[in-house]
């Protein structure tokens, strides 16, 4: 048995992406992010200028929400993310926003073979979401890891090792990066 030290913790390196042929996923950031008290109120500021620089590229923004808040006060993206109109949301029942196959479907209308995947939680969404769009539909998914979080560094930090050593070809499209760090071209 292979010993292991602990997580693998991927460096951050910039890449530089066709916007042609690549989307942003915003998981699971809903309206409870409006509280200070949430773990991911603290992607609030970074993403939503990420955001909007990618908007200006024409890239591609769907957002998911867990099936439990459809119809509540928490069933809309959070305010400072700006969602715009045109901008897909989804509300899969699933950890892996593919599930259902709305997701899968939007992404192949547009023609996208790059993924970027933000959002909270990282042990959660985020882990399950990127290993399906690695694995099963062959994306090449892109983590900026100041646009993931989870309740806890451990949590974060073993879903990110995860990530990294998911077998069947998978970890070798997972690119990790910051949300600083990804141009379009």
């Amino acid at each position: 048995m292979t010993e292991i030290t602990g997580p693998n913790r991927p460096e951050p390196k910039p890449i530089s992406l066709d916007a042609a042929k690549t989307a942003v996923v915003v998981l699971d950031l809903n309206a409870r992010c409006h509280d200070p008290e949430e773990v991911c109120s603290q992607l609030m500021e970074p993403l939503g200028g990420f955001l909007e620089r990618v908007r200006e590229v024409a890239v591609p923004v769907v957002f998911t929400i867990s099936l439990q808040f459809r119809g509540t006060p928490l069933g809309e993206a959070a305010a400072p993310l700006n969602r715009r109109d045109a901008e897909p949301l989804l509300y899969p029942d699933a950890f892996d926003k593919f599930a259902g196959g709305e997701l899968q479907a939007i992404l192949s209308k547009a023609g996208v073979e790059n993924l970027i995947v933000t959002g909270s939680l990282t042990n959660v969404a985020v882990l399950y979401t990127s290993t399906a769009a690695a694995r099963v539909h062959r994306y090449n998914v892109i983590i900026p890891l100041d646009g993931v979080n989870a309740k806890s560094t451990y949590e974060h930090e073993y879903a990110i090792h995860q990530l990294t050593v998911i077998p069947a070809g998978a970890a070798d499209r997972m690119r990790f990066t910051r949300l600083d760090m990804i141009q379009f071209n």
